[in-house]
């Protein structure tokens, strides 16, 4: 592959990073087409047949989730944000994100499925760009969520990882994990390249895997 095929590809990448891949509003690039998307999704498949009266809670709950995309987030913080009583509706609405495909199923940790935290996903991170709080370092988390929506795409049972150190993604297979995998910008500094081994060597030495995967735009 040439330089110029690489630097191509690479520009056509960040674009995707930055639009998602909602085929009318790539042609559109109006951010008008997503909110209004976004409107009816909580109007009418959401608010309207599941019979909401806090429409201000849902809405905060969107939000967080959209300007937390691939970070731990637990029901308890939501549900103070929201100015809510139980936790348990937090989960409710997760539920609907995730019927009305706004949100894929979260992504649980392997070792405390039922109580830990969850890491939350968009379907496309256009909308959860336009929808949420962006700062200049969601690069490398919303490249993480693109890397969970393929592995779900590909019928993937997925995962992350936590102990001592963090994994972004393990696969499971049957009663097995097969794999380990660590997303990252890049691995140019030190710290950031310590960081993202140590998980992954952590993930492979707990689910004795003979060896893991890191993505990331550049090389080490």
């Amino acid at each position: 592959m040439t330089t110029v095929e690489k630097s191509t590809i690479k520009r056509y990448f960040n674009e995707y990073i930055e639009t998602g891949g909602i085929p009318e509003y790539v042609k559109l690039m109006d951010d008008l087409y997503i909110k209004t998307l976004y409107e009816n999704i909580l109007y009418r498949d959401i608010i309207a047949r599941y019979n909401l009266r806090n429409e201000q809670a849902l809405k905060t709950t969107v939000y967080f989730a959209a300007s937390n995309i691939a970070k731990e987030i637990s029901f308890n913080s939501i549900k103070n944000l929201a100015g809510l009583s139980s936790a348990t509706t937090i989960k409710e609405y997760f539920g609907y994100l995730e019927n009305s495909y706004l949100v894929p199923k979260f992504s649980p940790s392997l070792k405390t499925q039922v109580y830990s935290n969850k890491k939350i996903y968009f379907v496309d991170t256009a909308i959860a760009r336009i929808l949420g709080y962006r700062t200049s370092e969601d690069y490398g988390r919303i490249l993480e969520n693109n890397v969970f929506m393929e592995l779900k795409r590909r019928s993937q049972e997925v995962y992350y990882h936590r102990d001592k150190k963090e994994c972004d993604f393990v696969i499971r297979e049957g009663y097995r994990i097969r794999e380990a995998i660590q997303v990252t910008k890049s691995m140019e500094d030190p710290d950031t390249m310590k960081r993202e081994l140590d998980g992954l060597l952590e993930a492979m030495k707990t689910y004795d895997l003979q060896e893991g995967l890191i993505l990331t735009t550049n090389g080490a």
